[in-house]
């Protein structure tokens, strides 16, 4: 089916971003970023609040409930795409998920280098993605109180979908990313807030007619540091899914705790902070923590917890792609997972394929 598309030249940016300084629990300059060179110009206690409130009001449908009939369910994470005029490993990213039918999608910060044309072509790429799966797992919604024409439902979890909706929000797409340092400089929170609405946030995921659910939280840490506010909602339980009764929780950040090597670049956060979030993730019975931003591969048990470190998607670390750019989890009915690695390979392309391909090429 063909899905009517708005396409605008510029986005309608955040009337207003908060730009007053705000002391955290464990930094007082946490609007520079971990590399302490680029510059943010919100701090990650603007963010998580403004997060909540748009989380509270986005009409999407985050919690999934599987029929009995599902005995396993799968998701792939990729990390670091640098964006800029080509999407190409995004959109591959996405490809093979639809293909192989992921419930969903995640992506762990620095997705697009904060210039409006790189977000443009990031929201076509996801726009174009939207579509595809559209077509291979929504089906028209018969019920005597809604038209077939305008309600769709997931084949698999019957979720509820309005088309008409495709043309006000960016994307229905189960894309889940967070926030990264790249992300937040020159301004770019605005046009990260503009397409994903939030840095910080959860869903659960219910197999059949087990009482149990697997939780994903997806934490802002692209200062280096989480804040206090955010560490105030965790300490809350956020949006009181602790109240679930939990089998598997997986986390999603952006900045990395463990130093992959020697010489690789390790995380800001202060001890006390490092010493916090090992313990949360205790508290939750973590499975596997997923962290981005060094662009370099690690995977190591610590406090029985797996911690992931993902390397970059981008072109530039990788011009003729690998083999192990991508993960893909599979949680089985019992509670029990298997991970798997995904290659990325395609090429970039030129700027006059782009071109022809609707994508933005030159700078404004």
């Amino acid at each position: 089916m063909e899905i009517t598309m708005k396409k605008t030249t510029a986005y309608a940016f955040m009337a207003a971003i908060s730009l007053m300084a705000t002391t955290t629990l464990f930094t007082s300059c946490d609007k520079v970023s971990p590399t302490g060179v680029l510059i943010g110009n919100t701090s990650v206690d603007d963010r998580v609040k403004q997060s909540l409130a748009n989380y509270a009001v986005f009409d999407m449908a985050w919690d999934k409930t599987l029929p009995d009939s599902i005995e396993e369910y799968s998701f792939i994470v990729g990390s670091d795409s640098h964006i800029t005029y080509d999407p190409g490993r995004l959109s591959e990213m996405l490809e093979i998920g639809i293909e192989h039918g992921d419930l969903f999608y995640c992506h762990l910060g620095d997705l697009a280098d904060t210039k409006a044309e790189y977000y443009e072509n990031t929201a076509l790429a996801l726009y174009r993605a939207t579509e595809d799966w559209w077509d291979k797992y929504l089906e028209p919604y018969i019920n005597e109180n809604f038209p077939a024409d305008s309600i769709f439902i997931d084949k698999r979890t019957g979720d509820l979908y309005k088309q008409s909706d495709l043309l006000n929000m960016p994307t229905y797409l189960p894309f889940y990313p967070v926030v990264g340092n790249h992300d937040i400089t020159h301004n770019g929170w605005a046009l990260y807030c503009n397409l994903f609405r939030s840095s910080f946030y959860e869903f659960t995921v219910q197999m059949g007619n087990s009482e149990k659910y697997d939780r994903f939280i997806f934490l802002d840490s692209a200062n280096g540091t989480l804040g206090q506010f955010q560490i105030e909602q965790l300490d809350n339980g956020i949006l009181q899914r602790d109240k679930k009764e939990i089998r598997n929780t997986f986390v999603f950040t952006h900045t990395n705790i463990f130093r992959p090597s020697l010489n690789e670049f390790a995380s800001t956060y202060c001890r006390e902070e490092l010493y916090y979030i090992l313990d949360k993730l205790a508290d939750w019975n973590t499975t596997i923590m997923f962290y981005g931003h060094v662009h370099a591969w690690d995977d190591r048990m610590f406090g029985g917890v797996r911690h992931i470190t993902m390397p970059s998607m981008n072109f530039v670390d990788h011009p003729n792609g690998g083999d192990d750019l991508l993960v893909r989890i599979t949680v089985m009915k019992d509670g029990s997972y298997k991970m798997e690695h995904i290659g990325l390979h395609c090429k970039e392309r030129s700027k006059e394929e782009l071109k022809e391909l609707g994508y933005y090429t030159n700078t404004i």
